[in-house]
């Protein structure tokens, strides 16, 4: 009997001493894993694009709970949401509201039958209206439409997964058909989030709209692995591929574009209405497959190398078949810690209550002050590979650009900056790929409302552009600027302390141009 309750006495005091324990752990994990999201939240507020409506965090001792409320910036992006749709913008206008569900660890999955260590599991649950949830419910039934959860590591890192779950929906009036593979999107990171691998997958999607016509994509995958670098830019690589691409539409969409509205916008600058593209899309039958963009940094000391490379298998309009297509472009001898300077001041300028035309030029000053030594170092940028396999022909590129020497006087000297750059470039397409762009160039410069009573007569337009082209080709050709062989044009630029070479003939820039002194016989009669 004594042994009974002493074995019992030792027994409740080994649960007390674990209670005691488990609860001390859980209370540093609560400390832990609120610095963790008051950093994730910090992130989200030095973003331009994103303002921070409201925000709390309640820590309790085994669990607490973030709220948020965001809204984009209207300041920032407000004159581009004017060129949006009006049934779209209501979307963009509104706020977006989730919560944060934390428990603390060591075991926070325990009650979950995840009996992984960790300090916090966050799972993140959205405010939605009645509204949107009823929508929502009539394509995944009573699945979540999204899921969140981010486990927070012992380490002070962590993992966060986001799932959207399939679906299949189908309205039978109207012949509408959606399948919808689900999404997957998986995040490692390391403490403070400068170390981080991400991989998504969303194996594919398929709407059929009825008689109208058909949509589909399928296998795409994203990853990334970033990771700081000794100058503190971030370095690593980035990739995405997708299997496959096709639109089968079978009628007409209209589309009318103002491109002059959004150059303007960003650049203050008014270039006319004749680049505003507008008529419609035929029925059509679009495919592209295997698409494929890499990007990797690197460091070398001091400076930072970046490559890019952009490929697709076969790009398919109609009748017409493009592809392969490679694509390989690098940027080097990048001065590393101007870099970092450069994206610190730019991410310090305050943006709440600024119009757009202010925050437009505070930002191209810092450029201009802060990205100085980006040119004085020597930067290289290069075309490695241009290739594209086209309907009448092949187009190919490559070529190189350097600054090199530059001074602080040269920026004074608009003619001594420019003698700083060596570039080269040889340059090869189809003759009737550049007549295509010219004459669609000169349709829509021409093209008139269809409420018009007069309206040109697009044949003319048509004949009009492909003679003023082959007059202006001739005459390059004549002066041995390019070369026409088998339909192909080709050419070679070169750029040299400030002598330019076109297919090796001199060309002479416009300050180098002398006026011709006037005929003897009129200087005689004045």
């Amino acid at each position: 009997m004594n042994v009974s309750k002493h074995q019992l006495i030792l027994g409740g005091g080994a649960l007390v001493a674990a209670f005691a324990l488990y609860s001390g752990f859980a209370y540093w994990a609560g400390i832990k894993a609120e610095e963790t999201l008051a950093e994730q939240h910090r992130l989200i507020a030095q973003s331009p694009v994103f303002t921070i409506k409201s925000h709390s965090y309640q820590r309790g001792w085994f669990s607490s709970e973030e709220t948020t409320e965001l809204e984009l910036n209207k300041q920032l992006l407000g004159p581009y949401l004017g060129l949006l749709p009006e049934n779209m913008r209501p979307l963009l206008a509104g706020t977006l509201r989730y919560h944060h569900q934390v428990k603390h660890g060591p075991l926070p999955g325990l009650f979950d039958f995840d009996l992984r260590p960790a300090r916090a599991i966050v799972r993140t649950e959205f405010d939605m209206s009645d509204t949107t949830r009823k929508t929502l419910q009539r394509f995944f039934g009573d699945a979540e439409p999204i899921t969140v959860v981010n486990r927070l590591g012992l380490g002070g890192g962590g993992e966060l997964t986001v799932k959207v779950p399939k679906f299949d929906y189908e309205e039978t009036l109207s012949g509408v058909k959606m399948n919808w593979q689900g999404f997957d999107l998986k995040v490692d990171y390391q403490g403070g989030y400068h170390e981080y691998n991400v991989e998504s997958t969303t194996p594919g999607f398929v709407l059929q709209a009825g008689p109208k016509g058909r949509f589909a994509f399928s296998g795409i995958k994203y990853l990334s692995q970033v990771r700081p670098g000794n100058t503190g830019v971030k370095l690593g690589n980035s990739e995405l591929t997708v299997d496959n691409i096709k639109l089968n539409w079978n009628e007409a969409i209209p589309y009318s574009i103002k491109l002059n509205e959004l150059i303007y916008l960003v650049g203050r600058v008014r270039v006319g209405e004749f680049i505003n593209p507008s008529g419609e899309f035929r029925p059509s039958n679009v495919e592209l497959s295997k698409l494929g963009y890499q990007v990797v940094t690197s460091e070398q000391d001091e400076f930072v190398n970046t490559r890019g490379k952009l490929d697709f298998e076969r790009f398919a309009y109609n009748d017409s078949i493009y592809g392969p297509l490679k694509l390989d472009v690098s940027a080097s001898h990048l001065h590393g810690p101007t870099l970092v300077k450069l994206d610190e001041a730019l991410s310090r300028l305050p943006f709440e209550g600024k119009n757009p035309v202010e925050l437009r030029k505070r930002y191209l000053d810092t450029v201009i002050d802060q990205g100085l030594p980006l040119l004085k170092n020597n930067p290289k940028l290069l075309v490695n590979t241009f290739y594209l396999r086209m309907p009448n022909g092949e187009a190919k590129a490559n070529g190189s650009l350097t600054l090199a020497g530059l001074q602080d006087a040269d920026l004074k000297n608009p003619i001594a900056f420019l003698k700083r750059f060596t570039a080269q470039a040889n340059i090869e397409l189809p003759e009737q790929t550049l007549q295509n762009l010219v004459v669609a160039q000169a349709r829509n410069l021409f093209t008139v409302d269809a409420s018009a009573e007069e309206q040109p007569n697009m044949d003319e337009v048509d004949n009009l552009a492909r003679s003023l082209l082959e007059a202006q080709l001739s005459e390059w050709e004549h002066l041995q600027l390019i070369k026409r062989n088998g339909g192909q044009l080709s050419t070679s630029l070169r750029f040299s302390g400030g002598e330019l070479r076109v297919n090796q003939q001199k060309v002479a820039l416009p300050w180098q141009e002398t006026e011709e002194p006037p005929p003897a016989v009129a200087s005689a009669a004045q």
